[in-house]
């Protein structure tokens, strides 16, 4: 089970995540990207304690031997000594001494500084304070060291062996909590590093956290699935450092579909670094660091797919990215349009959002199609903004039909009165020659003051002298 820890921590405080929705896909606008991840040392490593260093050889001079003329026997003897003329003759050299060459001795550096507890609070006695010395070049832990930190949070290494490629970092365990310091390393010219630690009260309250930002974009490049990539986006605003329980397995704030598989977790390559905690991880906090952790998993997919997504903690953002072809229908989305992605490989997707998701709610939607596929009706601004402007030019028509029968009808109910008026007026005139006569002449009075037209005049006076005629 430790191990199982050991490996998650490792792969979510050290691994740069090699498909960062940052690299595929252009983020909305209000997307804020995540503060660069400084260099972590991977703390968890086995440290390999030094050579053991052994003293070169004492090398003494080599002793002078000496030659025949000159050997104690005959030294001081008159009498000469013969030689074999086939005995070569001896040489007068001597062999030289070896050369030393000294043993080039590592440069030493002091490591000191301060731990401070954040909330004011006086470091326990017993604290230690453990130095890692790492080579870059072998990329691994090399020594590590503990000093005790004094009661004003002093702490001080001396005489650590130093060199161009030696990276130290500095690490304390307070609240169940590795704090680590920012690493500092030896470039042959500072002998003394100065490395300050902050270290928090802790909590196990998860609720402290805020998903400002979730981003899940779908792949259907596999025949008969799709694989989810979940980016979250975690703030801790509190004044606590949260510390996130885990088996080693599983994320407890990150929820999973049920019908998923291939789960797998890692750091997105923007993140801030997370610390390691004896029960599993923790969260420092701080407005200024956003943690992103990529939650991978893989669903069944044929034409279409009922997904939901629930959340565990309280979502300021969501976005939802597809590949242009593939619709996603929801009521708790909206249509953002498409967009093209700057990576290397050219494509169009098409972005839904959603917002303030509360903690404990699921984000339900269908997804149907396949990439490529002609979009159909698609409900997003602009064809709201068509069909409104359809519905306006129908309720003009409507209108101006509505007026050209209302017209109509009051000129056929004018026509009507007329003929009624006419014929109450022949009535009334009945056929009573003067009385025609009369009207003739009436007739002829309203012509010239203009108060009738001239066809209607002539019509009315063509049928009243008509009527004369007609007379007996």
């Amino acid at each position: 089970m430790k191990a199982r820890l050991t490996i998650l921590v490792l792969i979510l405080s050290l691994a740069l995540a090699a498909c960062s929705l940052a690299e595929d896909i252009t983020p909305p606008a209000n997307y804020s990207t995540p503060s660069s991840i400084s260099v972590t040392l991977p703390a968890t490593q086995t440290p390999i304690p030094p050579a053991t260093k052994t003293s070169a050889p004492t090398l003494e001079p080599a002793t002078a031997t000496a030659t025949a003329e000159t050997s104690p026997a005959t030294a001081g003897s008159n009498t000469p000594v013969a030689t074999d003329s086939n005995t070569p003759a001896a040489t007068d050299s001597t062999t030289p001494a070896a050369e030393i060459s000294p043993t080039a001795q590592p440069s030493m550096v002091v490591i000191d500084g301060t731990v401070t507890v954040a909330s004011g609070a006086v470091i326990p006695t017993g604290t230690v304070a453990t130095l890692l010395v790492y080579d870059t070049t072998a990329g691994q832990v090399t020594q590590t060291l503990t000093a005790p930190i004094l009661a004003g949070g002093n702490y001080e290494f001396s005489n650590v062996p130093a060199t161009t490629t030696t990276v130290y970092l500095t690490s304390v365990d307070y609240g169940d909590v590795t704090y680590d310091s920012v690493p500092a390393q030896f470039d042959g010219t500072v002998f003394q590093f100065n490395m300050p630690i902050t270290v928090y009260d802790s909590t196990t309250d998860l609720s402290v956290l805020t998903i400002t930002q979730a981003h899940l974009q779908f792949d259907f490049s596999t025949a008969s699935q799709v694989q989810v990539m979940v980016l979250y986006v975690i703030t801790n605003p509190g004044g606590s450092t949260v510390v996130v329980t885990s088996d080693g397995t599983s994320v407890p704030f990150i929820q999973i579909p049920e019908s998923a598989t291939n789960v797998k977790y890692q750091l997105a390559q923007s993140s801030s670094p997370l610390m390691s905690a004896k029960s599993g991880f923790a969260l420092l906090p701080g407005a200024n660091l956003q943690y992103g952790i990529i939650a991978t998993f893989t669903l069944p997919y044929t034409k279409s797919l009922a997904f939901t997504q629930p959340f565990n903690l309280p979502v300021s953002s969501a976005t939802i990215i597809v590949p242009e072809g593939v619709k996603v229908k929801s009521d708790q989305l909206t249509d953002a349009g498409t967009q093209a992605s700057t990576g290397t490989t050219v494509a169009t997707y098409h972005l839904y959002q959603a917002s303030s998701l509360a903690s404990g709610s699921t984000l339900s939607m269908t997804i149907s199609g396949m990439p490529g596929d002609k979009p159909g009706f698609v409900l997003n601004t602009n064809t709201l903004l068509m069909i409104g402007v359809g519905a306006v030019g129908l309720i003009l028509i409507i209108l101006g039909i509505f007026l050209f029968l209302r017209d109509r009808k009051l000129r056929k109910m004018e026509d009507e009165f007329e003929d009624d008026e006419e014929e109450g007026e022949k009535d009334a005139i009945g056929e009573d020659r003067d009385s025609i006569m009369d009207a003739v002449i009436a007739l002829d009075d309203q012509y010239k003051t203009g108060d009738i037209s001239k066809e209607a005049y002539e019509m009315r006076r063509d049928e009243l002298i008509e009527r004369l005629k007609n007379l007996p």
